[in-house]
């Protein structure tokens, strides 16, 4: 059986091809690097990137609120930057739910609905969780 974590890189380096930047997983108390491309490695080495991962923990109260507030249930969040967009989705359910974070450059064209779905589907049932760093 393959490693659920390169699956997760596979779907998104499939979704997006080159335009793929990096990932990470997340929990409320760590974080893990899936992928780095190159260029991109050399620029994240310079940042504090347990900040940035931090940033991004908002995620799980937020979530809550939006499901609290919509009919319907919250899949992901894109930013975008001037450089990159910033795709964030949250996977597993409920205690065990792990964020995930990927960037992708500016021209990704990029089905975010369906590759959510496909994280969900290749995260589900594998207790995915967070090797802290």
């Amino acid at each position: 059986m393959a490693d659920p974590r390169d699956e997760l890189v596979t779907t998104l380096r499939d979704a997006g091809g080159g335009t793929l930047r990096d990932v990470w997983l997340f929990d409320e108390t760590g974080h893990e690097s899936l992928y780095l491309r190159e260029d991109v490695a050399q620029r994240v080495a310079e940042l504090d990137v347990e900040r940035y991962i931090d940033n991004e923990r908002y995620g799980y109260v937020t979530r809550e609120t939006w499901e609290s507030l919509h009919y319907t249930d919250y899949e992901f969040t894109i930013r975008g930057f001037d450089e990159f967009l910033l795709y964030r989705t949250f996977l597993g359910a409920d205690e065990a739910r792990v964020g995930l974070m990927a960037s992708f450059d500016t021209d990704a064209d990029v089905d975010f609905p369906t590759v959510t779905r496909t994280l969900a589907e290749t995260a589900d049932g594998t207790g995915i969780g967070v090797v802290a760093e």
